[in-house]
């Protein structure tokens, strides 16, 4: 009896332990992600590379779909309180959330090239130049006369624009990101433990 209750203890110190251990790391890619979307994104006349997808792909990878939804979720919101472009529309970071879950069910498990492709075009050709331009239409231009021209019209410069080069972008880093995260001793731990 003793011995069953020692074995509980330990038990529940091991899930606090994992617990603030799982929360430091979200903080930290969560300030990751605010950074890296603030002042580390780059843009070359009207193409915008931004790197704010790594920290999500790290949280796909160590703690699957909820890990990455709430990482994604959680900066967003702190990148519009931070660093305000417009009003905050709950769509849009919606938006990002079914993202960081998409990623985390393509990515925890496995990081087959085929797996990160159908990620990154999910992401890229459904929610970046379907969804996102759509809440930003519906933000900005209402129920204007001209909502359907003014969307339509910003698909096909989107497509070329910015969707082609971070579809490339994202297949490049993810790949050898993944690749690079196995090898470290510290994120197969934190895999396995999050299994």
């Amino acid at each position: 009896m003793f011995k069953n209750k020692l074995n509980e203890t330990k038990s529940r110190k091991v899930n606090v332990k994992l617990s603030t251990q799982t929360m430091a790391v979200f903080a930290i890619l969560i300030a990751a992600q605010f950074v890296i979307s603030q002042f580390l994104t780059f843009q070359v006349w009207n193409i915008k590379i931004s790197f704010s997808f790594v920290p999500v792909v790290i949280a796909a990878r160590l703690y699957g779909a909820v890990g990455a939804a709430e990482v994604a979720g959680i900066g967003d919101i702190i990148g519009v309180i931070f660093r305000p472009v417009g009003i905050w529309f709950p769509p849009i970071t919606i938006s990002a959330m079914l993202v960081g879950a998409i990623f985390g069910l393509f990515l925890k498990k496995s990081d087959s090239f085929i797996r990160i492709l159908i990620s990154v075009l999910i992401s890229e050709f459904v929610f970046s130049l379907f969804i996102t331009p759509l809440w930003l239409t519906i933000l900005y231009k209402g129920n204007e006369t001209d909502f359907f021209a003014f969307y339509f019209s910003t698909l096909v410069s989107r497509l070329f624009v910015q969707i082609i080069p971070m579809t490339i972008v994202k297949l490049v880093v993810i790949t050898a990101m993944l690749k690079a995260m196995d090898k470290i001793k510290f994120v197969r731990h934190m895999t396995e433990v999050n299994t």
